[in-house]
């Protein structure tokens, strides 16, 4: 089964982050030729690919909860720290593309599994620190928003190992931390603008696009996204039919209202590009 709306990927909020598949076995729906004809798409048109993501990334952190993920590990907040983080990124996305994430003894393969364990650690450590925020908070102890600020003047959470709590991530049992939805809304990024292509100066067809979208089913898939789940499972207008709503319902209503650590990040992001 796949997700065919919004509500479909909303589903997995409560779902963890890791659907357990093997990561050394294709999936049986894998068509090897038409992934690696959407893995040659970035080669084609890298310079829109990367401006379509580089939209994405700022839109994206107007969404708290993969706002939170990034305030927590506290490698955003700072334009040194931003230009590590994003630098490693770009290159992890390249080797993606350039090299057989389906060979178990590629670099390609080992970056992969090396972002879905990073996943598994941050999302644990956020848990286990969510459980201690609500701990300390029956026990009488402060809990709540605290504030410094940085170098560059600008407001930032504070960086302790009460960080969830101090970025006002809600202490909550039962939540879920990098969730399937939370997921897929990341791979959204990846994959949506790219659709608009007219407005990044990619001039393709469909069924390039359509090679695209399956190329990133695969990464999805290798870093632990259930079928269910994952965005990319359709053809051009189903994925461009989630990503409309994605859009219009999840992203447009938190950038008009972005969260509180938006301002530090972004800012710290675009400087990053500025070379300043």
């Amino acid at each position: 089964m796949r997700p065919l709306t919004l509500g479909d990927l909303q589903r997995g909020a409560t779902v963890p982050r890791d659907s357990g598949a093997p990561h050394d076995v294709m999936p049986p729906w894998m068509d090897r030729d038409r992934f690696d004809r959407g893995r040659k798409f970035i080669q084609r048109h890298l310079p829109g690919v990367f401006l379509s993501q580089y939209m994405a990334l700022l839109v994206g952190f107007s969404v708290a909860s993969l706002l939170d993920v990034l305030l927590f590990t506290g490698k955003s907040s700072t334009v040194e720290q931003s230009m590590r983080r994003y630098i490693s990124t770009a290159r992890r996305l390249l080797l993606w593309h350039d090299g057989d994430v389906w060979d178990v003894n590629s670099k390609a393969h080992a970056s992969v599994m090396k972002v879905r364990n990073m996943h598994s650690q941050v999302a644990q450590a956020i848990t286990k620190d969510s459980k201690g925020c609500e701990s300390r908070g029956q026990q009488g102890h402060r809990t709540g928003e605290q504030v410094h600020t940085t170098g560059n003047g600008l407001t930032d959470c504070k960086q302790n190992k009460h960080f969830s709590c101090t970025t006002g991530i809600k202490a909550d049992s039962d939540k879920v931390f990098i969730s399937q939805y939370d997921m897929a809304l990341t791979q959204s990024g990846f994959v949506g603008f790219v659709l608009q292509r007219e407005k990044f100066g990619i001039c393709c067809n469909i069924a390039e696009l359509e090679d695209y979208i399956f190329f990133w089913r695969g990464i999805g898939y290798l870093l632990g996204i259930e079928d269910r789940f994952n965005m990319c499972s359709g053809n051009y207008a189903e994925t461009c039919r989630i990503f409309d709503q994605i859009e219009h319902e999840v992203v447009k209503p938190a950038f008009l209202n972005p969260p509180q650590g938006f301002d530090v990040v972004t800012t710290s992001f675009v400087e990053v590009l500025c070379l300043r």
